[in-house]
């Protein structure tokens, strides 16, 4: 994983030179409580800075975040750098319409789709950073857990993810969102354009899902 995000100064100039800035008052800034918000409305007026510092902070979720929709580390990358470099473009005429990470999960949801897409992954399998894949064992109805068993940690992780990469996409990205990136129904809303009541029925789908391909595996 990279460091840093390079971005050429000329690139820069050009960006915040040829659009307009959105009119916003500056006045209300500290008393947003939502940190990406303050720190894009910052950047919005120049202040590189400001930007260094939103990738600093939320280039390891959205990193984690692609390399569960992608399953492998180089393509994650890939991706995690692009939706960084839309965040600095967007900053010209960025609106706090709805959280930050609403918004830049959004964006990093739309690049992994169309890379899926392509049908150009490179598919090398990434093993789960800790043990949070278990988690979603844990979640399982108590009717659905796993059998108890003898079982190494890290083999049940990668059942979990292998699982999990099965789905249908809009449930795989639903049950992501939800039981690893621990967003609300509400926000996978946002960011799956759909309604509440959509989302609550993909994650009852996908659980009951995962419930059976693990049963099967385990």
């Amino acid at each position: 994983m990279k460091n840093a995000l390079k971005i050429d100064k000329d690139f820069q100039e050009k960006v915040f030179a040829s659009r307009g800035v959105a009119k916003v008052n500056l006045q209300l800034v500290p008393e947003c409580d939502d940190l990406g918000i303050r720190l894009m409305l910052q950047l919005q007026q120049g202040e590189m800075d400001a930007f260094t510092a939103i990738f600093k902070k939320y280039y390891p979720m959205i990193f984690q975040f692609s390399c569960r929709m992608l399953m492998n580390a180089h393509d994650a990358e890939e991706i995690t750098q692009e939706t960084f470099m839309q965040v600095y473009q967007a900053a010209p005429r960025y609106k706090p319409m709805a959280k930050f990470t609403t918004w830049l999960y959004t964006i990093a949801k739309n690049l992994c789709l169309n890379k899926l897409k392509s049908g150009k992954l490179r598919w090398i399998a990434t093993k789960p950073s800790s043990n949070e894949e278990l988690s979603l064992e844990e979640s399982l109805p108590s009717s659905d857990r796993l059998p108890s068993v003898e079982i190494e940690r890290k083999e049940t992780s990668e059942i979990v993810m292998k699982a999990v990469r099965s789905l249908p996409e809009s449930l795989r990205i639903t049950i992501i969102l939800s039981r690893y990136e621990e967003f609300s129904n509400r926000e996978i809303s946002v960011i799956m354009k759909c309604s509440e009541i959509a989302v609550k029925l993909r994650i009852h789908r996908a659980m009951k899902k995962l419930a059976k391909l693990l049963k099967r595996h385990l």
